[in-house]
């Protein structure tokens, strides 16, 4: 059953690019035309075969092929993408840094809705989008072809140029998790698994759950080139080894060890560092030792930035508990549900006639959207997270973690 994605792209590009400023031709390959035009003249011919790359359109004539006399257009050059010097300038200015988790072509579109700064291909996704209890079973290639999927949605086409009318924020730096499983082995093993991770996906550099044990592997990339991401404090592809998922740093000794993993872990290279589930307080004091960003999940306000799981930015039903809560009782309801849909665009592309939205007035998209730009909002403004959202450390450790560190 054909998707009605795909018939839709020359009318969205003609519903939002004037006719004249666009260079078009009937046929959508050049390899096979101009093999067939060279099947019809004798090889010495020197009348060269028409070709349908639409660089070789005539720069005067319109979609339709017609003439015009406005002589050749100018084309415009695509939107610049956010880079580490974008995110590091951020952190020096005080602006928090938005960072959110993609893993397809819907979620990765809906990044582009928002100023997002950078966007990361979590191994979350084996929880939230391929069913899987931790992150441990997410393999390579399970990643590569989810990265592909979200750079298509970061580099589509009807992005490339500006459209008069609509303030499309520039692409954000876009990172992936290095899987677990691509983690075991010799150093030389890890380091061809980050190369044919970027080399098919197309991705801005990888993220590294680890401490002192991922150092040499860090420094190795770092020093070819390759961005890193450090890790620290929860690691969920080591979930067994901690006994679930528990906030770290609650402890002097153990909030000294994180602060100095952190540490480490910028000397070995990063470019930036993902704080999780640790308290304030310490994320706060991280956030001043380093001089690379920080970014928090669960770490509270203080950091340089925050991320979230695009599931959970949208409650979306990420287990099976969701469906059974859902289907429960009224009864059973605490209170009264009420959907909130924002409404669909009229610009949205008409779907085919025998498609019907039961979402409406609404869209799922639309609401995605309104969701990552909220989202965006609260960060911005420091409003998320809030102190109901952080976790705390208590005073008698924090002190003594004080005196370990001065």
């Amino acid at each position: 059953m054909a998707s009605t994605a795909g018939g839709m792209a020359r009318r969205q590009l003609r519903q939002f690019i004037p006719r004249t400023t666009v260079l078009a031709t009937p046929t959508p390959s050049c390899s096979y035309r101009t093999a067939a035009a060279a099947a019809t003249r004798p090889f010495s011919s020197s009348a060269q075969a028409p070709s349908s790359w639409p660089a070789a359109a005539s720069p005067t004539s319109d979609i339709k092929g017609k003439a015009r006399a406005d002589g050749p257009i100018a084309i415009p050059a695509p939107p610049r993408a956010k880079t580490i010097a974008d995110i590091h300038a951020l952190k020096q200015s005080g602006v928090p840094i938005v960072c959110l988790t993609a893993y397809d072509y819907p979620t990765a579109l809906s990044i582009r809705a928002a100023p997002i700064d950078l966007c990361l291909v979590g191994d979350s996704l084996a929880n939230v989008a391929l069913g899987h209890s931790s992150t441990q079973p997410l393999s390579l290639h399970a990643m590569i072809h989810h990265c592909q999927a979200v750079r298509r949605a970061i580099d589509a086409p009807l992005f490339s140029a500006p459209i008069p009318g609509i303030d499309l924020p520039p692409p954000p730096l876009v990172i992936a998790d290095l899987p677990f499983v691509a983690t075991l082995g010799s150093l030389d093993t890890v380091v061809a698994a980050v190369g044919k991770l970027i080399q098919e996906s197309g991705i801005d550099g990888v993220k590294i759950e680890g401490e002192h044990e991922a150092i040499p592997l860090i420094r190795h990339l770092t020093q070819r080139g390759i961005p890193v991401m450090g890790h620290v404090g929860l690691q969920p592809q080591r979930i067994a080894s901690t006994s679930g998922y528990r906030v770290q740093g609650k402890t002097a000794s153990d909030a000294k060890h994180i602060l100095d993993a952190a540490l480490a872990l910028q000397a070995a290279g990063c470019f930036s560092m993902v704080l999780e589930c640790i308290p304030t307080r310490l994320g706060e004091h991280i956030s001043h030792a380093l001089d690379i960003p920080t970014i928090g999940i669960g770490a509270g306000n203080k950091t340089d930035g925050q991320i979230l799981v695009m599931n959970d930015v949208l409650a979306d039903l990420t287990s099976p508990g969701h469906v059974l809560a859902a289907l429960a009782p009224a009864e059973a309801q605490t209170e009264k549900q009420h959907a909130v849909m924002p409404a669909a665009s009229p610009l949205a592309p008409a779907p085919p006639k025998f498609v019907r939205n039961f979402c409406a007035p609404g869209s799922i998209g639309a609401l995605r959207i309104a969701a990552v730009q909220a989202y965006a909002r609260a960060v911005r403004d420091r409003s998320f997270p809030n102190d109901h959202e952080a976790y705390k450390i208590k005073s008698t450790e924090w002190a003594a973690f004080l005196q370990l560190t001065s």
